[in-house]
């Protein structure tokens, strides 16, 4: 008697320490799924601040190339006009913007092409990101699923399992209530004569006892021919 004890004993204690790791699972996946989020946000941020650097270096090259145009106009007509010193230095400023122009150009183009790599890592991440989100959900649902059919409770059976075995035991106390209440009212008759002579009398067997409905309606009916008369 004392085996079997001892055997449920230890099965809700590994039970416990199961649902113990289980939670710890769940709890890891939540914390690690949020790092992934944050992450992706983190790269996300970090990629549309190199867009918009980029859209401004974009800009400084427009702006470059309005300067030079402009100056190496200026620089023509100071040359026409005799005025050397300002076109020497209207083609130094030149050859300043130039020499920015060349590297600017270089680095718009290198970095136009690790944007597109990184883009694409992005979307790949958000994706995995995605995955994840969704199969955590599935993790959380199928979990709570299995602790409302798993041990739940101190006989080693489950919560819902235990609900059911009350249902059924209210159904049965209920149906043998009704059954003691007829019962009861068998034997309440059988100790009351009256009661069954009443009963009788509503049967047509023997003259009834109570004033019936249809009866008084009968008489009433009976009485209206004798009511006119007597108005006439």
């Amino acid at each position: 008697m004392f085996e079997p004890f001892m055997n449920q004993l230890k099965a809700l204690f590994l039970a416990s320490a199961e649902e113990s790791r289980g939670n710890q699972s769940l709890a890891l996946l939540s914390i690690n799924t949020r790092t992934a989020a944050a992450s992706v946000r983190t790269a996300q941020v970090a990629l549309a601040r190199a867009r918009a650097e980029q859209q401004q270096d974009r800009k400084r090259l427009r702006q470059i190339n309005t300067s030079l145009e402009d100056l190496e106009n200026r620089a023509r007509n100071a040359l026409l006009k005799g005025l050397e010193p300002l076109a020497r230095e209207a083609a130094e400023a030149i050859a300043l913007l130039e020499d920015e122009k060349t590297a600017l150009e270089k680095a718009i183009h290198s970095f136009d092409n690790e944007l597109s790599g990184l883009t694409e890592t992005l979307h790949r991440a958000q994706s995995r990101l995605r995955a994840l989100k969704r199969g955590e959900r599935t993790v959380e649902v199928r979990d709570q699923i299995q602790k409302a059919q798993s041990l739940g409770s101190s006989t080693g059976q489950s919560a819902l399992a235990v609900a059911e075995g009350q249902l059924e035991e209210i159904s049965r106390k209920q149906e043998r209530d009704q059954l003691a209440e007829q019962e009861f009212k068998a034997l309440s008759a059988a100790d009351n004569p009256h009661a069954v002579i009443e009963k009788l009398g509503d049967a047509g067997c023997g003259a009834p006892v109570k004033t019936r409905v249809d009866d008084v309606l009968a008489r009433l009916k009976s009485d209206l021919p004798l009511l006119l008369e007597t108005s006439i």
